[in-house]
């Protein structure tokens, strides 16, 4: 039968000299752990020697966790009866720690949303996934959270018509207040965002509340914390056709032409070099630029995973470009110093968060300064691109999609058995960046 004990391990100590207290399940010759809220101090254990083990000897946290235990025992029994024998330890570990939280009084209203969310993003960035915009969206939540007056959004709270209100929101001008690379409280306004925006940040609620779910709720088991789903009442906006953001030749010729002293800041000049960039690498996504470690730059060639579809993709949105000579002028200029990365922007930005929003807003002056009536942003360089090739350069739809790294549902299949040949994205992005530059000499 299952037994438990309280353990605490001498290679879990932390920085700060502490250890966690667990209570360790065994089941089935295997051994799980669940997790308590309890560190302890080396004064507070003793070491048996004879076992080579940590014992715990400090009496009130050892009686709090043997209440536990007794809890846990009860359930065994009780509860879980020979079904226990369809488990495994970890899978019992879960179930036990699941059961705490319901006898401690959890209910749906205990659960505050945005803590989840923000331990939600932070294991994600541990692994290296890319969570810019679900923060984002989490920030923006939580500036409603305040306008509502609420200490603490509770996912009881989270309702359709909370939903509805945090939409309407969104759409309104705002002020903000984020903390900026220096660690500093920064309060700007913040204008009415764009209706696929807000569907985007509406997903991202969407898929946290789902995450929520998995982690509270066990129907089989029969533990429940969560006992409703707001999104089956509330829908997503619908999108309607975006306006198209892109350039003619000319225009894109003027912004490569454009000389420094046209612009009153270094930064203006920072952003025409980054549309460049992106631009002449088939419309590579600025995040992409910003996160381009040394390794993905080789043999001539920046080799990469497309960071906002590498978590959904199978393939992981392997990207491979070759770099034109008109780029090499580019990687010089901005070389990264401490060789962490191939560009410097990370020495110059804090996130890519903040380094795609500042070249947005500084493409705004780039146009001005070049007396076009465009809203210019980062997104034109990929959108440019993607239409002349289409529309000036004759390359299918198809290859133009392969060429911006877009998942073809039609086409899984045949990629997974066909090997990957990237010489048809050099051979159109030389193509079209023949097409812009021939515009001079027909001008």
């Amino acid at each position: 039968m299952a037994t438990f004990k309280i353990a605490v391990f001498k290679h879990q100590v932390r920085r700060d000299g502490k250890y966690p207290v667990s209570i360790r399940v065994y089941w089935k010759r295997q051994y799980s752990y669940v997790g308590t809220e309890y560190y302890v101090t080396i004064h507070q254990i003793s070491q048996n020697r004879k076992k080579g083990t940590f014992e715990l000897k400090d009496t009130f946290v050892t009686s709090e966790l043997l209440k536990r235990i007794n809890l846990l025992e009860e359930a065994k029994t009780k509860r879980l009866g020979l079904d226990i024998h369809r488990y495994t330890a970890k899978e019992l570990a879960r179930y036990f720690e699941k059961y705490l939280e319901e006898k401690s009084g959890g209910e749906d209203k205990e659960i505050d949303f945005i803590a989840f969310a923000r331990e939600y993003i932070k294991k994600k960035k541990e692994k290296r996934l890319n969570v810019s915009r679900i923060y984002t969206s989490v920030n923006c939540l939580e500036d409603y959270t305040a306008e509502c007056k609420l200490n603490t959004l509770y996912i009881s709270s989270l309702t359709s018509r909370f939903l509805s209100g945090f939409e309407e929101f969104l759409k309104e001008p705002r002020t903000i207040t984020r903390i900026n690379q220096l660690g500093k409280p920064v309060t700007g306004k913040q204008k009415p965002v764009s209706d696929s925006t807000v569907a985007g940040y509406m997903t991202d609620i969407r898929t946290l509340f789902n995450e929520a779910l998995r982690m509270y709720n066990d129907e089989e088991n029969e533990t429940v914390r969560i006992h409703h789903y707001p999104f089956r009442k509330y829908r997503l906006p619908k999108l309607t056709a975006t306006k198209k953001r892109n350039l003619p030749a000319e225009k894109i010729l003027k912004i490569i032409k454009a000389g420094d002293k046209l612009f009153t800041s270094p930064r203006d000049v920072l952003a025409r070099d980054v549309f460049i960039l992106s631009f002449c690498l088939a419309g590579m996504n600025c995040i992409d630029l910003y996160s381009l470690e040394p390794h993905e730059y080789a043999n001539g060639r920046f080799s990469y995973n497309r960071t906002k579809t590498e978590n959904r993709r199978a393939d992981s949105a392997l990207m491979s470009i070759r770099v034109e000579p008109e780029i090499v002028p580019y990687i010089q200029k901005y070389k990264d110093p401490t060789g962490k990365r191939v560009f410097d922007f990370h020495t110059r930005y804090a996130n890519s968060q903040t380094f795609v929003s500042s070249m947005d807003k500084s493409l705004k002056k780039v146009a001005a300064a070049l007396n076009m009536d465009e809203p210019l942003s980062s997104y034109y360089a990929r959108h440019s691109w993607a239409t002349i090739a289409r529309n000036k350069c004759r390359i299918s739809k198809s290859d133009v999609d392969e060429c911006l790294n877009h998942a073809v549902p039609e086409n899984r299949l045949a990629d997974v058995y066909v090997e990957k040949d990237w010489s048809f994205l050099d051979e159109a992005n030389r193509k079209v960046l023949d097409y812009v530059l021939s515009t001079a000499k027909n001008s």
